[in-house]
């Protein structure tokens, strides 16, 4: 089959550091599913794994993508409940389900979860193995390639604003990245519970598009002196809840200085980068910041149906699609902020 193979950033980025190769169909071992993928998402995730030496769990070479939709091929033995033809996303990260976190109902924390992408060979191929605990019917109604995204970019957003935010109607919520493909999947969900949102990101055009799915205000940060400053101004003091997809530890920390006093920061973007908050302001203010980790698997039922409800709508939030011969401009396009959200069809 054809595969797109990361060797790792060895100074090659932005040229090309995945290459188009010819590798075995992977075998279904007990307990797993040969999927032929459709189409797989691409991620701001792995722009870091292919940046950063030694980022990715698997030593390179690996197989990225961890954002899969595709058909069952094959079924290992012990799988009973999915059969061939049958229309399937993979789940990012698939959890034992049996350690002490899982059992605690924590999932997405489990220390021996199954990172497709990462840990193991992913999706940017024409075929991907996965086990079955991981592997999540995909309803008749809902478009296939584009469904890619449910299992990444909506659900962590879900967990992000129903779990770890707990937004409710009413509240003020600044979403920092809102201008990117998770950005936007948080800024309509928000919006949909009835809170006012004000998104905030790099890219005007994308900015627009936030006001589209559900934004009150934007913040262009090439517009603004100071973004804190511009969030308070507008919120009158700081706003109940950040949210931060974009891993940018300075507007992370922007974040902590535009939040209310007793308020919620919630941090759901990926980076190496370090922030540096004021000990006195966490202290005083009694500020939470919480980190926001991928999502449970039981809550796919719930994340689906805000598909199905067309609360969140992952047509809109698709906007490129490539060929697998593609993906190294893709990601280029992605780093350079390009698009809302891609596709990789192999």
């Amino acid at each position: 089959m054809k595969a797109a193979v990361f060797h790792g950033p060895g100074g090659s980025w932005p040229q090309k550091p995945i290459s188009i190769e010819d590798v075995p169909v992977p075998v279904p071992a007990d307990g797993e599913v040969l999927v032929k993928v459709a189409a797989c998402g691409l991620c701001r995730t792995d722009l870091e794994y292919l940046k950063v030496e030694g980022a990715t769990p698997k030593p390179p070479p690996i197989i990225l993508g961890h954002e899969p939709v595709g058909t069952v091929a094959e079924t290992g033995r012990e799988v009973n409940r999915l059969t061939a033809g049958q229309r399937v996303l993979i789940a990012t990260a698939i959890p034992c389900l049996a350690c002490d976190l899982c059992r605690a109902g924590q999932e997405n924390l489990c220390p021996d979860m199954v990172l497709v992408g990462a840990n193991r060979d992913g999706a940017f191929a024409e075929y991907v193995t996965a086990p079955a605990a991981g592997v999540i019917p995909l309803p008749d109604s809902l478009p296939l390639e584009e469904s890619a995204i449910i299992t990444d970019a909506v659900a962590t957003s879900y967990h992000a604003v129903y779990n770890r935010a707990r937004v409710k109607r009413g509240d003020t919520v600044a979403i920092y990245g809102a201008s990117g493909g998770l950005g936007l999947i948080c800024v309509q969900m928000t919006a949909a519970i009835g809170a006012r949102v004000i998104a905030i990101g790099r890219k005007q055009w994308k900015l627009e598009k936030a006001l589209e799915y559900g934004a009150s205000e934007i913040i262009s940060t090439g517009e603004v002196d100071s973004v804190d400053r511009a969030v308070k101004r507008i919120t009158r003091g700081g706003a109940d809840i950040s949210i931060d997809v974009s891993g940018s530890a300075r507007m992370i920390e922007s974040a902590c200085r535009a939040t209310r006093a007793g308020g919620r920061i919630i941090v759901v973007g990926f980076s190496f980068e370090k922030i540096q908050l004021s000990v006195n302001r966490l202290m005083w203010r009694e500020l939470n910041v919480l980190g926001s980790k991928n999502y449970r698997l039981s809550d796919m039922p719930a994340i689906i149906g805000l598909v199905e409800n067309g609360v969140v709508q992952p047509h809109k939030i698709v906007s490129h699609r490539f060929k697998l011969a593609e993906i190294n401009e893709a990601y280029q396009m992605l780093d350079r902020g390009e698009m809302l959200r891609g596709i990789v069809i192999p």
